[in-house]
């Protein structure tokens, strides 16, 4: 199957999916879709950018009985940001269509108020983040006993260690038939195993390739000292001039401090962390989608999710602790085939990172020289 059309979709849909310029169905919508359409269990593992969200959301719209007024899929997000723009991404296929589906995001940092007053309206579909479904669900105001999917996104997050009891809180006030659908852009540890035992009978379906391998991405580093990365930062950034680009570090302060240090030079940036209001975090990236700004300094946590077009470069300030981030953050450039490099600035004891990153994912990743 290798059109939308022969995979199942309605006319509607595929037409509305045409006006976003979405005409043939990615490798992992091609694997997922029989499974989720059927009701069945299964993990979709594919890097970012790869139509993952899609690879669920059409099965799982294709199903919906608009008519009912029970609540019928549950879609956890490890982050806002992520349930943000999967909702935006229902939305924006509802709207083109002449489906009545209704759909409501559900979230922290916004009134549970107005949130509890809106689920009145019985919605097919909500999507937000664990801690506001769960605290809605036990109240009694999301009301889940008739929910027959529940897609746990970014999974390898979600069944982290101090995340699965909640997960497992959440799943056991739906019926014991439901479908369970996880998602994820690595495979890490134990995450399925977990999947496993929580679900029945899980199916693995993954894209063909790595992201990171993908030919379109020139993977680089220039070795430097700590206290001079963010110097050497800005000089790529002159050289290069990227016209939109991420940089990655791991901590919140780390996304403070470089961002009050480097507008003297590149006043084109904005910084995203944990700590930022949801309304300074939405702006940001809301500059970023639009070209206003051309980087993005991003936090590890402020990151995850991510979903944005036409990222031309990704440096990694701090180096990922494993070659499964690596592929994670390196996703976000050279999407569907068009041109991306990712540049690592380690110091001496990161080196062995960028063997590991070599060894592990079967890439190159070429030694660049700066003139101080």
């Amino acid at each position: 199957m290798s059109t939308f059309k022969e995979l199942g979709l309605c006319d509607s849909l595929i037409e509305a999916l045409s006006r976003q310029q979405i005409t043939v169905p990615t490798d992992i919508q091609i694997e997922g879709y029989p499974i989720v359409r059927n009701q069945q269990d299964i993990w979709l593992s594919a890097p970012t950018g790869s139509g993952k969200t899609l690879a669920y959301l059409l099965p799982i719209l294709t199903g919906i009985d608009s008519s009912g007024m029970a609540l019928q899929v549950a879609i956890l997000s490890p982050t806002q940001e992520l349930a943000v723009q999967i909702h935006d991404c229902i939305c924006s296929l509802e709207s083109s269509t002449t489906s009545s589906v209704r759909s409501q995001l559900l979230i922290g940092n916004a009134s549970a108020q107005r949130q509890k007053e809106k689920l009145k309206k019985k919605p097919h579909i909500v999507v937000g983040t664990l801690g506001r479904m769960l605290e809605l669900a036990r109240t009694g105001k999301l009301k889940l006993h008739q929910c027959r999917s529940v897609v746990i996104d970014e999974a390898d997050n979600l069944l982290a260690d101090d995340r699965i009891a909640d997960v497992e809180a959440f799943i056991k006030m739906t019926p014991r038939d439901r479908q369970l659908v996880f998602t994820s852009a690595t495979h890490k540890g134990g995450a399925f195993d977990i999947a496993e035992s929580i679900g029945k009978d899980v199916q693995w379906r993954a894209a063909r390739a790595p992201q990171a391998q993908a030919p379109a991405i020139e993977h680089s580093f220039v070795e430097t000292r700590y206290h001079n990365k963010g110097r050497v930062l800005q000089q790529l950034l002159q050289v290069l001039k990227p016209e939109r680009a991420i940089v990655f570090v791991h901590r919140n302060i780390s996304a403070e401090e470089l961002g009050d240090e480097l507008p003297r030079r590149h006043p084109q940036l904005a910084v995203i962390h944990g700590n930022l209001s949801k309304f300074a975090r939405q702006n940001a990236l809301d500059r970023f989608r639009s070209g206003t700004i051309k980087v993005l300094i991003a936090s590890d946590v402020a990151a995850r999710g991510l979903d944005i077009k036409g990222v031309t470069h990704i440096f990694n300030l701090d180096l990922p602790s494993s070659s499964d981030d690596y592929i994670h953050r390196a996703g976000r450039t050279g999407r569907m085939g068009a041109s991306g490099q990712v540049l690592s600035l380690p110091c001496e004891d990161e080196l062995k990172l960028i063997r590991r990153y070599e060894r592990d994912l079967n890439i190159r990743i070429e030694r660049l020289t700066l003139d101080y």
